[in-house]
């Protein structure tokens, strides 16, 4: 094999694997978690405000997995005069599984949400709610296991 063979063995695999990246890179889906995102962000600083609200009185973890489904837990002292709770599970990977909810929590302070509206994987959580005139906001991730 003479060396005009190599090269031109050389450009032919250059050639296919970029066919195979545009290939590959032509079937991945690019969606933005919020669709009006510019919008959101000019609101940003107002969940900056309710998240240290939140973190004053409360560092611990809103949202967890059990096994009677997935737990909202408001903190006891939040729960007085509680408004206009909302809650988004956004799946990172697959726009269609996210899951938009109001929610008002027991006297106890628990939400509770069936197992059978998740799907296995990666969630992210946003809580906002106003208490006492006060508005509260906590995001966090969670991963649902099947």
């Amino acid at each position: 094999m003479n060396w005009g063979y190599k090269i031109m063995f050389v450009i032919i695999a250059f050639i296919a694997a970029m066919l195979g990246m545009v290939f590959y890179a032509s079937r991945q889906t690019n969606e933005m978690v919020d669709q009006n995102y510019y919008e959101q962000e000019l609101k940003y600083q107002n969940l900056i405000d309710a998240a240290h609200n939140l973190n004053a009185i409360s560092n611990e973890l809103l949202v967890k997995q059990s096994a009677s489904g997935v737990e909202v837990q408001i903190p006891g002292a939040l729960l007085a005069d509680f408004k206009q709770g909302k809650i988004e599970f956004l799946r990172i990977d697959d726009q269609s599984k996210d899951i938009n909810l109001d929610f008002s929590p027991d006297s106890n302070g628990l939400f509770l949400i069936d197992q059978s509206r998740f799907s296995p994987g990666l969630y992210r959580a946003r809580i906002g709610w106003y208490s006492r005139a006060k508005q509260y906001y906590k995001e966090q991730e969670l991963t649902i296991r099947g």
